[in-house]
């Protein structure tokens, strides 16, 4: 009888996971048929190509890239080969060989799911730039471009990046653009938080990840999050020991700003103050924040943009979150 029964909850379960497999192909069938065709323009190739006499030209084209404040010969000396920081740039770019194709596709991809999810979304042309290796800002999604900072993805061991933190460094790969394109654009549909507790900054960073993966399903998750991939497997491994550490030491509804910076804020590991935190990543309550969330819309018949709106307390409390292990 117990062999039956065991079977029978076999059976029932492949079935379910083969109606989940399929409904999500169907989705993504429907969603890689939106039209759209959006212009990647490669600014930083036009202006290595340029000299001074096209300057004129290039900043009425591109007036976002040249600050009235900054003066011309600012420019012309990148223009002319006389900026050796920028000729630098320049040169391990074009070494890159970027397949710039793949990198409009790819992202042509997030913005399609993110007009799936939000009709009123509009897409808008990708250009790229040299940002001197703004790793800070590798995505600027603005009313009528999306920036990418091209020379923040040539790989985390380039020599450029010597000088930048180890755990800041892990993720300036090119497989990490689509995620990080796809959590530029979750940040415009929610609204930061300015509740202090951890939980509300916990489930605010969970919504954001939640729309992350919505928006770029073929991601990994250490891309969304920003680990590696050794640490991104820690943080699941051990989601029920951090949340009980949460619990007992009753931290979820303190207002400690040091909260943040040991469970939230990007960091070479989290801080339990335990023997084992140079294993974790840093901010894992964003992790445990979007675990929240997905439990919540897992649970609950809601729709993303109700859930946007929601407070943390009210998801959490409705999430019937439970830690994977």
């Amino acid at each position: 009888m117990k062999v039956k029964i065991f079977r029978m909850f076999i059976v029932l379960a492949f079935a379910k996971a083969l109606l989940s497999c399929n409904t999500e192909s169907q989705l993504e069938s429907e969603i890689k048929a939106i039209p759209l065709d959006v212009e990647l323009i490669k600014f930083h190739e036009e202006f290595s190509n340029s000299n001074s006499e096209d300057l004129p030209k290039l900043k009425a084209a591109f007036p976002l890239f040249f600050p009235e404040k900054t003066p011309d010969s600012i420019w012309n000396s990148k223009l002319n080969g006389q900026d050796t920081i920028y000729n630098v740039l320049d040169k391990a770019v074009k070494e890159a060989k970027f397949d710039y194709d793949q990198i409009e596709e790819e992202v042509e991809d997030v913005m399609r799911h993110v007009v799936y999810y939000f009709p009123d979304f509009e897409p808008t042309s990708i250009v790229t730039v040299l940002s001197e290796v703004n790793y800070r800002q590798k995505v600027i999604p603005l009313e009528d471009q999306l920036i990418i900072s091209i020379d923040t993805y040539l790989g985390q061991d380039h020599e450029l990046y010597l000088g930048i933190n180890k755990y800041q460094r892990e993720n300036l790969n090119r497989e990490q653009l689509p995620a990080d394109v796809a959590l530029a654009y979750s940040r415009l549909f929610v609204n930061p938080t300015f509740d202090r507790s951890l939980l509300s900054n916990m489930i605010y960073h969970g919504k954001l990840h939640y729309l992350q993966e919505l928006f770029a399903p073929h991601t990994t998750g250490d891309q969304r999050f920003n680990y590696t991939p050794v640490k991104y497997k820690f943080t699941v491994e051990n989601e029920s020991q951090m949340w009980r550490y949460f619990i007992d030491n009753e931290l979820i509804y303190k207002t400690d700003s040091k909260l943040l910076s040991r469970f939230i804020l990007p960091a070479p590991f989290s801080k339990f103050y335990l023997e084992v935190d140079q294993e974790t990543p840093g901010g894992v309550g964003r992790y445990i924040g979007y675990r929240m969330v997905k439990s919540f819309m897992e649970n609950n018949e809601v729709d993303i943009e109700t859930m946007i709106q929601l407070n943390a307390e009210d998801i959490f409390e409705r999430s019937k979150y439970k830690p994977l292990q």
